[in-house]
């Protein structure tokens, strides 16, 4: 259980920290998570930006308690916590059908949808497995912990570009055969009254 454990800790903690800095490399990539946070959490703009701080700040402070030791079970609440509050806005944008890029790691475009679901939930249940191995992490000999913390950290990568990934397996539109591009449908004008 140590083991798993602490692989699960090490992978919250990759995810979190890529989270913070794929948001923070650069003012395009907070100004479009800005967006992304107007949208999810149906706040004004004006209000956007100080909320996409703050969660940026809270996801930095995550990391930073997954990476002590001591404060490991805090980390872990709070992970708990914001996790549970991304899918919840998620979960609410699509109900409403409101269309949102996922701006989760800073960088993808894609619009969210039932993988970043998907992730999250996998992310919940990494930490409800990570919280019973928290006292005695301790235990294991530095061989494991390595281990732990390489099965955690390659499983937190293919998590943080998993939109890349889905968007590159998602089937494409055959081209025509000629290789000419397909023409476009033309629509009626707004004025006809043909069916």
């Amino acid at each position: 259980m140590e083991f798993l454990s602490a692989t699960c800790q090490a992978l919250l903690l990759v995810v979190f920290g890529a989270a913070v800095v794929g948001k923070v490399q650069g003012a395009a990539s907070f100004a479009a998570f800005t967006d992304a946070v107007a949208v999810l959490g149906r706040v004004p703009a004006g209000r956007a930006g100080p909320l996409a701080a703050a969660l940026v700040g809270a996801e930095a402070a995550t990391a930073v308690l997954l990476a002590v030791p001591r404060s490991r079970g805090l980390g872990l609440l709070a992970a708990a916590g914001l996790l549970s509050a991304f899918t919840y806005a998620v979960a609410r944008a699509l109900r409403s059908g409101t269309p949102v890029s996922c701006r989760c790691f800073g960088a993808s475009a894609g619009p969210v949808g039932p993988p970043q679901l998907l992730r999250n939930a996998v992310l919940l249940v990494a930490v409800a497995v990570a919280l019973p191995g928290v006292p005695d992490s301790g235990g294991l000999p530095w061989q494991g912990q390595f281990a732990a913390w390489l099965a955690g950290a390659t499983a937190a990568l293919v998590l943080v570009v998993g939109d890349e990934l889905v968007s590159l397996l998602r089937p494409r539109p055959a081209a025509p055969e000629n290789g000419s591009p397909r023409p476009l449908p033309e629509e009626a004008p707004p004025w006809s009254t043909s069916p």
